[in-house]
């Protein structure tokens, strides 16, 4: 995120005082805010901390609640694991598409240092595997909050769940 901002401010900046902006200066902020996004919601799932609307489940009894959120979870794994099959779909069909500002740029510095594989950066496909990326991160991070409030459940793992009985100090 911070290279966002970097490239975004520095782009302003040198549009505004000589008028001329870099032309991937508008194109890569676009692309690194993708990563972030997709770095970010899953993050946010891992801490429960994400956008959801709870005015209408306020008032159900809160075993009802613990299941709903479980059954969400179940559904985030599905939605991440269609989102990385559909990243993976877009890479296949227009991964190889180069990019209109990037490319000359990755050519230029494939020219001046004779790095051939610098090139790649200015295709679609490392941009566009985001989604896999972001899909396979949000399945993991689903699945594991499920287990985590799984094992906050009383009926899986609660204090009798071995039937032993607990010590009295």
């Amino acid at each position: 995120m911070m290279a966002l901002f970097a490239i975004i401010l520095f782009n302003s900046l040198r549009r505004y005082t000589f008028g001329k902006s870099l032309a991937w200066g508008e194109e890569l902020p676009v692309f690194l805010a993708i990563y972030g996004f997709m770095f970010g919601a899953a993050y946010a799932y891992m801490q429960d901390r994400h956008v959801r609307f709870t005015i209408l489940i306020t008032f159900l009894p809160k075993h009802l609640i613990a299941r709903l959120y479980m059954l969400l979870d179940i559904l985030m794994v599905v939605i991440g694991g269609f989102m990385a099959w559909s990243g993976w779909q877009f890479v296949l069909k227009r991964g190889g598409m180069e990019t209109s500002a990037l490319i000359s740029v990755a050519k230029d510095v494939r020219d001046a240092t004779g790095w051939d594989w610098i090139v790649w950066m200015g295709h679609l496909y490392p941009y566009q595997a985001a989604m896999i990326l972001g899909g396979v991160m949000l399945s993991v991070a689903a699945l594991l909050k499920f287990m985590e409030r799984g094992l906050e459940r009383e009926w899986v793992a609660g204090p009798n769940a071995s039937g032993a009985r607990p010590v009295e100090g």
